[in-house]
């Protein structure tokens, strides 16, 4: 089988800076949707563990084009980080949606997101932006300020996962080769990884939320030791049900936020790729 080719490609913000990423062209046509992916909060363009890398080359050899760009103030992309919040992504994402319409096919593509990269997914619904489906990887409550209860759950099952690690012989490598980041530690079990809500940014689901755009299905996988997957499939499950879009969801027994063991990594790719097969002969 040929290999699907990659090549970096670069997009206009809404402020004129420069949006970096690569697309995934099959080896070759397609006129299925292209899926667009979104990174989580902290992240880049690669995921968690190099989740968005591996996901996007899969379903470019299934045959779509895959396009994984960073938002402005992450990664290539220009911009300070401190500079843009939630809003800001989602204005990049409707952008990144702008350009492969322009330049891979004038279809509503596939967004992909993880953690709050699927709050940009939703976002870019409430923002009118039409989409073939979207795809959730432990999405948090759409634009849900940080409350304590919540910093304290999500700091519960960090500070769980780095108990767990001490008991691995890797774990003690890293830290007898001074390898191991305190500084990323400390500021995880600090705020959880949460991001500050600014004035500016999108309220919060409600249980009257509806968005504008066209959405054709919607899949959402979370893991069951992530601390905040009930009350956001509760919250998406009722948005989505209010604009009469079918969801399919998936809990992977075990798995924390991030799916950073393989097997679960492999299970959220295998779950996406079999879905949007399905779709795409449905």
């Amino acid at each position: 089988m040929s290999r699907a080719a990659e090549r970096l490609v670069e997009l206009t913000a809404d402020d004129g800076q420069i949006l970096r990423g690569v697309l995934h062209d099959p080896p070759g046509g397609t006129d299925l949707p292209p899926v667009i992916m979104f990174s989580g909060w902290g992240g880049t363009r690669y995921g968690p563990n190099g989740m968005l890398v591996e996901a996007a080359r899969r379903l470019a050899a299934d045959g779509r084009r895959v396009l994984r760009v960073d938002f402005r103030g992450r990664g290539d992309s220009d911009g300070a980080v401190d500079e843009h919040d939630l809003r800001a992504h989602i204005v990049d994402g409707a952008a990144m949606v702008r350009w492969s319409r322009d330049h891979l096919a004038d279809v509503p593509p596939v967004l992909l997101g993880i953690c709050s990269g699927g709050e940009v997914a939703v976002g870019c619904l409430f923002d009118g932006v039409d989409v073939e489906s979207v795809c959730l990887w432990s999405a948090p409550v759409f634009a849900a300020q940080a409350t304590d209860e919540r910093i304290s759950a999500k700091r519960a099952g960090y500070l769980r996962e780095y108990l767990r690690k001490l008991f691995r012989p890797e774990t003690w490598r890293k830290l007898f080769a001074g390898e191991v980041r305190f500084d990323i530690i400390r500021r995880v079990l600090g705020r959880a990884g949460v991001h500050e809500k600014k004035v500016d940014e999108p309220e919060e689901l409600s249980d009257e939320s509806v968005y504008s755009a066209r959405c054709g299905a919607a899949l959402m996988i979370y893991g069951t030791a992530d601390p905040i997957a009930e009350e956001a499939i509760a919250a998406y499950e009722g948005l989505f049900g209010r604009t009469s879009c079918p969801v399919e969801l998936h809990r992977i027994e075990g798995a924390n936020h991030g799916f950073y063991a393989l097997e679960w990594k492999h299970r959220v790719i295998d779950l996406t790729l079999d879905w949007l097969r399905r779709r795409s002969h449905s």
